[in-house]
């Protein structure tokens, strides 16, 4: 009975293992959802919750100093003139020229509208 699993045989079996798992792991929540769906909105409240939260003590909603942001934007500019000096044998291309006309337009609609 001396039985030797190659290396695959044994990645392919846990692999199964752990696809069998998570495969129980939602279907029992299915479950548990069918039969209390109150609890399942609690959940999801609270996690809706934890992420806002998470959000706002992480300083996202703040905004940056003036100074950063200038700095940022001066970045911002930097990255691309350099990629224009880089990349203006791209630019030959109808395909990539047509692609940076629409990114291009599409920032000044977004940054332009109301």
């Amino acid at each position: 009975m001396n039985a030797v699993l190659s290396g695959s045989e044994v990645e392919q079996s846990t692999v199964q293992l752990i696809i069998d798992q998570l495969e129980e792991l939602v279907v029992t929540l299915i479950e548990e959802v069918r039969e209390r769906p109150a609890v399942a909105v609690a959940i999801l409240a609270g996690v809706v919750g934890a992420v806002i939260g998470g959000m706002f003590a992480s300083g996202m909603g703040r905004p940056k100093p003036a100074r950063k942001r200038a700095a940022a934007r001066a970045d911002a500019v930097g990255d691309v003139v350099a990629l224009l000096g880089l990349g203006y044998k791209l630019l030959e291309s109808p395909i990539v020229r047509s692609y940076a006309r629409a990114a291009i337009a599409a920032q000044l609609r977004k940054r332009f509208s109301l």
